[in-house]
């Protein structure tokens, strides 16, 4: 008796295989989870752009969900969100549907636009937050003590505010 997969009626004959990761692929994906740890980015995210980061040609869905192992969905919201902070691009080879993705050319342009979208919002919506922590611990007569530790925590949001803008480069046109 034939299993599901080996029945010729119409149904794939069998699942393609995928070679596994090298430990030189393993590696680099471990750099970028951990930097993107760092932006509070899903391994996912990080893991799909490693392996397009060193695949010397352009890969398909279908290669990249085997190649990880993840599922569908984590395969395809990774892809989105790394397109939609301009990490990745899309080509179609010629005479094919298929969607093909390789990294944009410069990861550092790819990194101030992760920084942007990811640390500065972060630190925006703080900073109203730490105010009412602030005002809160104040009306429950605080220690001076956390009192001051508060007040540094939102100067440090202020002073990261004015400073982060300007360590990177202005945001480029589309």
């Amino acid at each position: 008796m034939k299993t599901p997969f080996e029945k010729t009626d119409g149904r794939r004959a069998s699942r393609p295989s995928f070679e596994p990761l090298a430990t030189h692929e393993l590696e680099l994906a471990d750099f970028f989870v951990r930097m993107a740890g760092i932006l509070g980015v899903p391994r996912s995210v990080a893991e799909i752009y490693s392996l397009l980061y060193i695949s010397i040609k352009p890969l398909d869905f279908d290669l990249i969900q085997g190649r990880l192992g993840m599922s569908k969905g984590s395969v395809s919201q990774g892809l989105k969100f790394l397109r939609d902070q301009g990490m990745i691009l899309s080509v179609k080879e010629k005479g094919s549907r298929r969607e093909l993705w390789h990294p944009t050319p410069s990861l550092a342009t790819s990194l101030v636009s992760l920084l942007r979208s990811q640390v500065l919002p972060a630190l925006e919506q703080s900073a109203p937050a730490l105010q009412r922590v602030l005002d809160g611990v104040q009306s429950d007569n605080a220690s001076p003590e956390v009192l001051e530790r508060l007040a540094r925590l939102k100067r440090w949001n202020s002073r990261a505010l004015e400073l982060f803008p300007l360590l990177l480069p202005p945001p480029t046109e589309a």
